[in-house]
């Protein structure tokens, strides 16, 4: 089992105690896993698919619980992307019709609204459900268990939400930077929008708030051991004179992103800068080599050298 479906497991397992954070976390999932198919009379039949039985049970019971609604649940096939015809998984998919409170559903989760007497169906996050903490960490874990994704720590350091709405992109990157010390990049993947964090210190925090406390548990110790594992590399491959030179460059590097940092802001550096920029002050004594390697995707010494150069062209433009 992958490290991303392990931590899914876990937290299909937290049942919210408070009713506010069950309307929070479902609210999440079937705004990124939900579509509509009409049901006549102006009514809809809401469908939230995924490729795991125990996030499909987990929602089931909720709902059940919240609005008591009995969802049921169809399985079907869906092609593996990337692979050829005949490779499928099972998909599973919650089904709410207009007799089980669709409609209710709907206008609680604020995914349908009302403007001038008329319902409309909304976009981005529906504010009302994340103003306490406790239900942004719950509307944060409805959104992972319906899109979210993240790669072995023991091979990189990635985590990322794809959505298809860039309005519900928008709001998650804000929603995750309200709280402290905690922010995400955004870029675009052809029709798709990302939502993603790269620094393993993020990343632990984003599985704390999420409540997979095993996970990040897990997730810790491998960093730790990762940065034993590279510390001994470093330190068996150099020798003292080339050590002090990378810690010599490292120590101008880091110069220089402060600056940016105090005068700019690394995150209106463009995201390759940025994320080298954020690599460096979390490895001070990396060589550029080992700086390439923790990347995502990896690259090699002369093109981190390459960003560092650029890094400091700015550092001095914003000394002038």
């Amino acid at each position: 089992m992958s490290f991303s479906s392990q931590t899914k497991g876990e937290l299909a397992r937290i049942m919210p105690s408070k009713k506010c954070c069950m309307l929070a976390e479902i609210t999440g999932f079937l705004r990124v896993a939900g579509s509509l198919r009409l049901a006549g009379g102006g009514k809809f039949t809401i469908v939230a698919s995924t490729e795991n039985p125990a996030i499909a049970r987990h929602y089931k019971t909720l709902i059940k619980e919240y609005f008591g609604s009995n969802a049921g649940i169809e399985v079907g096939n869906s092609q593996m992307p990337g692979k050829s015809r005949g490779n499928y998984r099972y998909r599973y998919s919650l089904v709410i019709r207009p007799e089980e409170k669709s409609s209710q559903i709907l206008r609680e989760t604020g995914m349908m609204l009302i403007r001038e007497g008329d319902e409309f169906l909304s976009d981005g996050i529906y504010q009302p459900i994340v103003r306490s903490k406790c239900c942004k960490k719950a509307y944060l874990r409805g959104l992972f268990l319906g899109v979210g994704t993240m790669s072995d720590p023991k091979k990189s350091y990635h985590l990322e939400f794809v959505l298809n709405s860039e309005h519900v992109a928008h709001d998650l990157r804000k929603l995750i930077g309200s709280f402290v010390d905690l922010s995400a990049g955004l870029i675009e993947r052809g029709e798709e929008h990302i939502v993603y964090m790269k620094r393993a210190e993020y990343i632990s925090d984003m599985l704390g708030i999420m409540g997979a406390n095993e996970a990040m548990l897990e997730f810790e110790n491998i960093r730790i051991g990762r940065g034993l594992r590279r510390e001994v590399n470093r330190i068996s491959n150099c020798d003292n004179a080339n050590v002090d030179r990378t810690l010599t460059a490292a120590e101008q590097q880091i110069r220089h992103i402060e600056i940016i940092k105090d005068k700019l802001g690394l995150e209106n550096l463009e995201p390759v800068l940025r994320d080298t920029a954020e690599l460096r002050l979390e490895l001070p004594g990396a060589s550029l080599s080992e700086i390439g390697e923790a990347l995502s995707p990896p690259i090699k010494k002369p093109g981190v050298s390459k960003r560092f150069a650029k890094l400091k062209e700015i550092a001095e433009g914003l000394e002038r």
